[in-house]
């Protein structure tokens, strides 16, 4: 899933010392003051919590402008501190834009990890002009982002099969299951003990697990969700001396949460397995 931002200036000269003249400019009583440029009232309008697409310009009093952010998401928070930005957006619908003046020591310790730049004095402001394109609750934000990488994880199925000319058909789950050496025999049954040697990968080649490299074969019991349900429909194929190769998408891999810092989520795996024996 993309992850979200809050746009954070630079440490170059980013700020303006706060004047007298705020022509045009209201102020809300915790101090934020504001002037919107286009306002839909009747439109969808930001709640804490929603997703945000906007985009965000910084500039001084003089109109330079010092940060351009032409579309950024962002999650909507609660104020942290008087004048805050998010007090500003939470004022907006879908299609406005407005301008802020916002305290720029208060923005850069709040958001900059507690780094202020030497320039920033006590007095010193941000002038910052917000467009939100749309608006989405979270909900609908997760949901969009799952299709999109669940498309682009079977596009990665697809080319991976036609480079490596696979013509097997997937199981009803998804599974690929290659054979390379048949074995002899029954096959395991939910409830086996089940001694296997395993190499896996992504699908660029890059290596994340393999018993071979250790001579240390995996015991599981089949079919009881010790493995990944993938493993459990694969090894159900084969006979004991068998080999296969396991083309398993994320569904019936480590799905939408991956699995430590080489398996992101919505990522297919090949295993190349050996059944040595089962109980």
């Amino acid at each position: 899933m993309k992850k979200l931002q809050i746009a954070v200036i630079g440490l170059a000269a980013l700020v303006m010392t706060a004047c007298n003249d705020y022509k045009g400019f209201k102020k809300t009583e915790n101090g934020l003051r504001y002037r919107f440029h286009i306002q839909n009232e009747d439109a969808q309008k930001a709640q804490v919590g929603d997703v945000l697409s906007l985009s965000l310009e910084f500039r001084t009093d003089g109109d330079s402008v010092l940060q351009i952010y032409p579309e950024i998401q962002t999650m909507l928070q609660a104020p942290k501190f008087q004048g805050d930005i998010f007090e500003g957006l939470q004022m907006m619908h879908e299609g406005d834009s407005a301008t802020f003046i916002i305290p720029a020591k208060e923005y850069f310790t709040t958001y900059n990890y507690g780094q202020v730049p030497d320039f920033v004095t006590e007095k010193s402001m941000l002038f910052v002009t917000a467009c939100i394109h749309s608006i989405q609750s979270f909900e609908e934000y997760r949901t969009i982002q799952m299709q999109e990488m669940q498309g682009k994880e079977k596009e990665l199925i697809t080319q991976y099969l036609q480079e490596h000319d696979i013509t097997v058909e997937p199981t009803a789950s998804g599974l690929y299951y290659i054979e390379t050496k048949a074995g002899k025999g029954a096959n395991p049954t939910k409830g086996s003990k089940c001694t296997v040697h395993y190499r896996g990968t992504l699908f660029d080649g890059t290596q994340f697990d393999a018993s071979y490299d250790r001579n240390e074969p995996l015991t599981f019991e089949l079919g009881v969700g010790q493995v990944i349900a993938g493993w459990d429909e694969g090894i159900a194929l084969m006979k004991k001396g068998g080999k296969a190769t396991l083309v398993i998408p994320s569904a019936i891999g480590y799905g939408e949460r991956g699995a430590g810092d080489m398996i992101p989520p919505f990522t297919p795996l090949v295993f190349d397995v050996e059944l040595l024996d089962f109980k």
